[in-house]
């Protein structure tokens, strides 16, 4: 099911209550006092079920000259400790049905001082594995040295945190870079922990938090993020509800947001997944909890 089509089963919902409430004068006030509110809890449970529990399959396609022949890469990020069927099958066979090259795990697979969690973050990146290498890097919430012993352990995880790897995929020279940072200063430069990118090379980044002011002067070509949850509620052709601080942040805030989806940066690129889970609170709206399949591709 489509975010529009989504939208639509909403309105519908909505016309459906007003055309009853006013076409129901011959009801007394008894009847319009239980029926009314059970036809509304009907209608929009339902909705809401959809757009926090139902996962959704986002493609992406990012073109770069440095591709040799096309590249599929899944993405998952901020879990939070979600259950998507059993031992999240309904994550895992969506990954598989799609066949990748690589996959890449973006941060906050379970909620900080949720200790039940880990284990379910680690199983599913456990049965990532099995599909691709897999590449992870935690956020602000998935920090616990048991966690990252686990995943150390684990064969085809790497744990990226503020480390770089050297990849040869389908004649594409890669090297994927990724960094735990939670905070950034203001004299941050990732130039400090990695030598200069090698231009000839396909360089991508890991970064759970998307401060893409942060990254502008390192010579990544893709970059990578999650934690915003494309700002949990989003409205159509307005973007999210809140995000960062700001209400409305694409009418009231002058600089260029990356809330979700694929940004152009000067001469990189970022993309922004809005990720599966649904911390705090399941309050998603228009913006499902999504798996992303990122094809790279040559820009001819």
């Amino acid at each position: 099911m489509s975010d529009v089509v989504l939208l639509l089963f909403f309105c519908f919902d909505c016309y459906i209550i007003l055309t009853y409430t006013i076409w129901s004068d011959n009801l007394n006030k008894k009847k319009k006092k239980i029926i009314i509110p059970l036809l509304v809890i009907s209608l929009l449970v339902p909705t809401w079920y959809v757009n926090n529990y139902s996962l959704k399959l986002t493609e992406q396609t990012i073109y770069s000259a440095k591709v040799k022949r096309d590249i599929k890469i899944a993405v998952v990020s901020d879990l939070h400790g979600e259950n998507f069927g059993k031992d999240n099958s309904k994550i895992t066979n969506l990954i598989s049905g799609q066949k990748p090259d690589l996959i890449f795990v973006l941060g906050d697979m379970y909620t900080q001082n949720r200790y039940e969690q880990i284990d379910t973050a680690v199983e599913l990146v456990r049965n990532l594995s099995e599909i691709a290498e897999t590449y992870v890097v935690t956020g602000d919430h998935d920090t616990d040295e048991k966690y990252k012993d686990e995943l150390n352990s684990l064969k085809k995880v790497h744990l990226m945190n503020y480390k770089k790897t050297n990849l040869s995929i389908k004649d594409t020279d890669i090297t994927v870079y990724g960094i735990d940072n939670v905070y950034f200063s203001p004299t941050f430069d990732l130039h400090n922990e990695f030598d200069k990118p090698d231009s000839k090379r396909l360089n991508i980044l890991l970064a759970h938090i998307p401060e893409t002011e942060h990254f502008e002067d390192f010579e990544a070509d893709i970059i990578f993020s999650g934690d915003t949850h494309g700002g949990m509620i989003r409205l159509p052709l307005i973007g999210p509800l809140y995000y960062n601080g700001y209400i409305l942040p694409k009418l009231t805030y002058s600089e260029k947001i990356t809330d979700k989806g694929l940004y152009s940066l000067e001469n990189k690129q970022i993309f922004v997944t809005s990720g599966i889970g649904n911390y705090p609170v399941p309050l998603r709206f228009l913006n499902r909890p999504e798996v992303c399949m990122i094809t790279l591709k040559n820009r001819s």
